[in-house]
């Protein structure tokens, strides 16, 4: 048997919860009901699309000043890298290597 399941309801329960409404707050509240929870579902919509473009604007000003920074220091290439200094196990070059020590 297959169950209807909306936010963890099954559709029995889902009944006997539009029963309980019904019978609570009779035929004529329903709508005004659903009206309130129609505006606000909007508004937290609305609240969370303001969040939303709050957030972008946000990073939309940090990639300006970045932008502005990168500008005024004229950083267009990355700095050069210089060789790392060579390892004190290594021999300079041009030195030959040092003997080998021999096993005893």
């Amino acid at each position: 048997m297959r169950h209807l399941l909306i936010f963890d309801i099954s559709g029995g329960e889902l009944v006997v919860i539009l029963v309980f409404v019904l019978m609570f707050f009779g035929s004529k509240g329903i709508p005004g009901i659903a009206r309130t929870m129609g505006r606000a579902m909007r508004q937290i919509r609305d609240a969370s699309a303001e969040v939303q473009r709050e957030i972008q604007r946000g990073t939309d000003d940090v990639k300006q000043g970045y932008e502005e920074q990168r500008r005024t220091f004229n950083l267009q290439e990355p700095p050069q890298r210089h060789a790392p200094p060579s390892l004190p196990d290594q021999p300079p070059a041009g030195e030959p290597p040092p003997p080998a020590n021999s096993p005893s």
